[in-house]
Protein backbone atom coordinates (compact mmCIF):
# COMPACT_ATOMS: atom_id res chain seq x y z
CA UNK A 1 0.00 0.00 0.00
CA UNK A 2 1.40 3.37 -1.05
CA UNK A 3 0.76 6.65 0.72
CA UNK A 4 1.65 9.72 -1.35
CA UNK A 5 2.29 12.77 0.85
CA UNK A 6 2.82 16.31 -0.39
CA UNK A 7 6.27 17.64 0.40
CA UNK A 8 4.92 20.66 2.30
CA UNK A 9 3.55 18.43 5.10
CA UNK A 10 5.74 15.35 4.64
CA UNK A 11 7.89 15.55 7.78
CA UNK A 12 4.98 16.36 10.09
CA UNK A 13 2.81 13.64 8.52
CA UNK A 14 5.48 10.96 8.87
CA UNK A 15 6.18 11.88 12.51
CA UNK A 16 2.50 11.77 13.51
CA UNK A 17 1.71 8.61 11.54
CA UNK A 18 4.73 6.82 13.00
CA UNK A 19 3.48 7.62 16.49
CA UNK A 20 0.04 6.25 15.62
CA UNK A 21 1.55 3.04 14.20
CA UNK A 22 3.48 2.54 17.44
CA UNK A 23 0.23 2.76 19.44
CA UNK A 24 -1.58 0.00 17.52
CA UNK A 25 -2.50 -2.89 19.83
CA UNK A 26 -1.28 -6.16 18.33
CA UNK A 27 -2.98 -9.05 20.08
CA UNK A 28 -4.97 -12.23 20.14
CA UNK A 29 -8.12 -12.14 18.01
CA UNK A 30 -10.56 -12.84 20.86
CA UNK A 31 -9.37 -9.90 22.92
CA UNK A 32 -11.60 -6.84 22.43
CA UNK A 33 -8.67 -4.44 22.71
CA UNK A 34 -6.86 -6.06 19.77
CA UNK A 35 -6.52 -3.83 16.70
CA UNK A 36 -4.20 -6.02 14.62
CA UNK A 37 -4.09 -9.80 14.56
CA UNK A 38 -1.69 -12.29 13.04
CA UNK A 39 -0.63 -13.14 9.53
CA UNK A 40 -1.90 -16.39 8.05
CA UNK A 41 1.23 -18.56 8.40
CA UNK A 42 4.97 -18.58 8.99
CA UNK A 43 5.96 -18.29 5.33
CA UNK A 44 4.07 -15.00 5.07
CA UNK A 45 5.87 -13.64 8.13
CA UNK A 46 9.17 -14.40 6.46
CA UNK A 47 7.99 -12.79 3.21
CA UNK A 48 6.88 -9.57 4.91
CA UNK A 49 10.09 -9.27 6.94
CA UNK A 50 12.13 -9.87 3.78
CA UNK A 51 10.39 -6.87 2.20
CA UNK A 52 11.32 -4.78 5.23
CA UNK A 53 14.96 -5.70 4.71
CA UNK A 54 14.61 -5.06 0.98
CA UNK A 55 13.27 -1.57 1.70
CA UNK A 56 16.41 -0.78 3.69
CA UNK A 57 18.61 -2.11 0.90
CA UNK A 58 16.75 0.05 -1.61
CA UNK A 59 17.42 3.16 0.46
CA UNK A 60 14.15 3.61 2.32
CA UNK A 61 13.82 3.96 6.10
CA UNK A 62 11.67 2.04 8.57
CA UNK A 63 9.94 4.65 10.74
CA UNK A 64 7.77 2.25 12.73
CA UNK A 65 7.45 -1.50 13.26
CA UNK A 66 9.25 -3.80 10.87
CA UNK A 67 9.76 -6.45 13.54
CA UNK A 68 8.12 -9.63 14.68
CA UNK A 69 6.22 -9.59 17.98
CA UNK A 70 7.87 -12.01 20.40
CA UNK A 71 6.18 -11.12 23.70
CA UNK A 72 4.39 -13.86 25.63
CA UNK A 73 1.77 -15.87 23.77
CA UNK A 74 2.20 -13.69 20.67
CA UNK A 75 5.69 -15.09 20.26
CA UNK A 76 4.13 -18.43 19.37
CA UNK A 77 2.19 -16.94 16.47
CA UNK A 78 2.69 -15.00 13.26
CA UNK A 79 2.47 -11.45 14.58
CA UNK A 80 4.28 -8.43 13.10
CA UNK A 81 4.21 -4.84 14.30
CA UNK A 82 2.45 -2.46 11.86
CA UNK A 83 5.24 -1.17 9.67
CA UNK A 84 5.75 2.25 8.12
CA UNK A 85 8.39 2.54 5.41
CA UNK A 86 9.28 6.14 4.57
CA UNK A 87 11.57 8.08 2.22
CA UNK A 88 10.64 5.59 -0.50
CA UNK A 89 10.40 6.18 -4.23
CA UNK A 90 7.87 4.76 -6.65
CA UNK A 91 10.45 2.63 -8.47
CA UNK A 92 11.31 0.57 -5.37
CA UNK A 93 10.05 -3.01 -5.22
CA UNK A 94 8.33 -2.32 -1.89
CA UNK A 95 6.24 0.29 -3.71
CA UNK A 96 5.51 -1.80 -6.79
CA UNK A 97 4.80 -5.28 -5.43
CA UNK A 98 1.97 -6.54 -3.24
CA UNK A 99 3.36 -7.37 0.19
CA UNK A 100 0.12 -8.60 1.83
CA UNK A 101 1.13 -7.63 5.33
CA UNK A 102 0.73 -4.71 7.77
CA UNK A 103 3.07 -2.48 5.76
CA UNK A 104 2.56 1.00 4.29
CA UNK A 105 5.07 2.76 2.05
CA UNK A 106 5.25 6.56 2.11
CA UNK A 107 6.32 8.46 -1.02
CA UNK A 108 6.85 12.22 -1.27
CA UNK A 109 5.35 14.27 -4.11
CA UNK A 110 5.05 17.94 -4.99
CA UNK A 111 2.40 18.62 -7.65
CA UNK A 112 -1.02 17.21 -8.49
CA UNK A 113 0.18 16.10 -11.92
CA UNK A 114 3.16 14.32 -10.38
CA UNK A 115 1.12 12.31 -7.88
CA UNK A 116 -1.42 11.25 -10.51
CA UNK A 117 1.38 10.00 -12.76
CA UNK A 118 3.03 8.09 -9.91
CA UNK A 119 -0.22 6.61 -8.61
CA UNK A 120 -1.09 5.32 -12.08
CA UNK A 121 2.40 3.90 -12.57
CA UNK A 122 1.37 0.52 -11.17
CA UNK A 123 0.18 -2.88 -12.34
CA UNK A 124 -2.69 -2.64 -9.86
CA UNK A 125 -5.73 -0.44 -9.45
CA UNK A 126 -8.19 -1.71 -6.86
CA UNK A 127 -8.81 1.28 -4.64
CA UNK A 128 -7.37 4.65 -3.75
CA UNK A 129 -8.15 7.77 -1.80
CA UNK A 130 -7.52 11.49 -1.94
CA UNK A 131 -7.55 13.84 1.04
CA UNK A 132 -7.88 17.53 0.27
CA UNK A 133 -9.86 20.63 1.23
CA UNK A 134 -10.26 21.55 -2.45
CA UNK A 135 -13.36 19.85 -3.90
CA UNK A 136 -12.41 20.57 -7.51
CA UNK A 137 -9.01 18.97 -6.94
CA UNK A 138 -10.69 15.99 -5.26
CA UNK A 139 -12.86 15.37 -8.33
CA UNK A 140 -9.97 15.86 -10.78
CA UNK A 141 -7.72 13.43 -8.95
CA UNK A 142 -10.47 10.88 -8.29
CA UNK A 143 -11.33 10.81 -12.00
CA UNK A 144 -7.70 10.66 -13.11
CA UNK A 145 -6.53 7.81 -10.86
CA UNK A 146 -6.86 4.41 -12.55
CA UNK A 147 -8.63 2.48 -9.80
CA UNK A 148 -12.05 0.89 -9.57
CA UNK A 149 -12.93 2.82 -6.42
CA UNK A 150 -11.77 6.18 -5.09
CA UNK A 151 -12.55 7.57 -1.67
CA UNK A 152 -12.50 11.32 -0.98
CA UNK A 153 -11.58 12.44 2.55
CA UNK A 154 -12.30 8.95 3.88
CA UNK A 155 -10.92 5.46 3.33
CA UNK A 156 -12.30 1.92 3.39
CA UNK A 157 -15.90 3.09 3.66
CA UNK A 158 -17.72 0.20 1.96
CA UNK A 159 -21.46 0.84 1.68
CA UNK A 160 -23.67 -2.05 0.58
CA UNK A 161 -24.59 -1.90 -3.09
CA UNK A 162 -21.62 0.22 -4.17
CA UNK A 163 -19.79 -1.49 -7.08
CA UNK A 164 -16.38 -2.79 -6.07
CA UNK A 165 -13.59 -4.06 -8.33
CA UNK A 166 -10.34 -3.01 -9.91
CA UNK A 167 -8.50 -1.87 -13.01
CA UNK A 168 -5.52 -3.57 -14.64
CA UNK A 169 -4.37 -6.60 -12.60
CA UNK A 170 -6.74 -5.93 -9.70
CA UNK A 171 -9.72 -8.15 -10.36
CA UNK A 172 -12.29 -8.56 -13.09
CA UNK A 173 -15.72 -6.95 -13.13
CA UNK A 174 -17.54 -5.43 -10.18
CA UNK A 175 -18.97 -7.00 -7.02
CA UNK A 176 -21.67 -5.95 -4.53
CA UNK A 177 -23.84 -4.37 -7.24
CA UNK A 178 -26.48 -5.63 -9.65
CA UNK A 179 -24.00 -5.15 -12.50
CA UNK A 180 -22.37 -8.41 -11.33
CA UNK A 181 -25.29 -10.31 -12.87
CA UNK A 182 -24.04 -9.29 -16.30
CA UNK A 183 -20.90 -11.35 -15.75
CA UNK A 184 -23.05 -14.47 -15.33
CA UNK A 185 -25.32 -13.68 -18.28
CA UNK A 186 -24.95 -14.43 -21.99
CA UNK A 187 -26.99 -11.85 -23.87
CA UNK A 188 -28.92 -12.96 -26.94
CA UNK A 189 -30.88 -10.85 -29.43
CA UNK A 190 -33.78 -12.43 -31.41
CA UNK A 191 -35.49 -10.44 -34.16
CA UNK A 192 -38.82 -11.73 -35.58
CA UNK A 193 -40.60 -10.46 -38.68
CA UNK A 194 -44.32 -10.46 -37.89
CA UNK A 195 -45.42 -9.05 -41.23
CA UNK A 196 -46.42 -11.13 -44.28
CA UNK A 197 -43.85 -9.37 -46.45
CA UNK A 198 -40.12 -9.92 -46.75
CA UNK A 199 -38.04 -7.56 -44.68
CA UNK A 200 -34.48 -6.98 -43.71
CA UNK A 201 -31.27 -5.86 -45.34
CA UNK A 202 -31.87 -7.91 -48.47
CA UNK A 203 -35.53 -7.08 -49.00
CA UNK A 204 -36.26 -8.22 -52.59
CA UNK A 205 -39.89 -7.09 -52.73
Amino acid sequence: SRIFVQDTIYDKFVAELSALFDKVKVGLPWEESTQLGSLIYEAQVEKVLSYVELAKEEGARVAAGGVRVTDGELGKGCFIRPTLIVDATNDMRVAREEIFGPVAVVIKFHSEEEVIEQANDSLYGLGGGVFTQNLNRAIRVARAIETGRMWVNTYNSIPAGAPFGGYKQSGIGRETHKVILEHYTQMKNIIINLSDKPSGFYDLD
